[in-house]
């Protein structure tokens, strides 16, 4: 069994990584390539972004950082993606909504290219995924990071992993299976209804009846 307890972990070029997040720190020397074009919102992943979701989750899987995914796992879970591209569709930064029951659910494969750090990208597929997983009708998420302050910064609070049996579950057959794990520390988040019910609720017509209100016959 891992311990997986708070970890702290810089990378090789100065950076922290936050479970495959990087918040860049750059060094001397470092060099940066620019993101070619705008950056745009957070939104669904579509089939053709998979190459690109699976190539950029591939640049944090040599060290374990994050579990590689090949193209057809990504394809065939694409609708629990999000994604930031750039102009000419290159995937930026994304994240995953791994889901255990109907109530939890996890944020799961959050990266984000090096180029473009320093963008708040992974705010924004943090967010898509937490708007992603109310509209489920999820009640709390939770995510493990390399990093405290990031996930901090969006909410979450630091919480023990066995909370997460499910989580723990699947650790275990993973590492049964040979794959890698680093230890993460556990942060969670509960969720509020989303607004669309709240305004549906503020507006619906009121379904408790009114009281009867009964008049004494006059006397004759």
């Amino acid at each position: 069994m891992h311990n997986f307890s708070a970890l702290h972990r810089p990378t090789g070029d100065g950076a922290v990584v936050v479970s495959g997040l990087v918040s860049e720190r750059p060094t001397a020397g470092t060099l940066v390539r620019p993101v070619a074009g705008a950056v745009g919102r957070a939104r669904a992943a579509r089939p053709s972004d998979a190459p690109g979701i699976a190539a950029l989750i591939g640049r944090y899987a040599h060290d374990g950082t994050l579990l590689p995914r090949a193209v057809a796992d990504v394809e065939a879970a694409i609708d629990a993606f999000v994604v930031v591209t750039a102009v000419d569709g290159a995937v930026l930064a994304c994240a995953a909504l791994q889901e255990y029951s109907p109530s939890l659910a996890e944020v799961a494969s959050v990266a984000v290219a090096p180029e473009a750090q320093g963008r708040g990208l992974g705010s924004r597929v943090v967010r898509a995924v937490e708007r992603l997983a109310r509209r489920r009708g999820h009640r709390e998420l939770f995510a493990l990071s390399l990093a405290d302050h990031f996930f901090e910064t969006l909410g979450y609070q630091a919480a023990p992993l066995a909370r997460y049996p499910e989580k723990l579950a699947r650790y275990a057959a993973l590492s049964a299976a040979g794959a890698a794990l680093v230890p993460k520390r556990c942060f969670r988040k509960r969720l509020r209804a989303p607004r669309a019910f709240s305004r549906l609720v503020m507006n619906a017509p009121m379904l408790v009846s009114a009281p009867t209100v009964y008049q004494e016959r006059p006397k004759r």
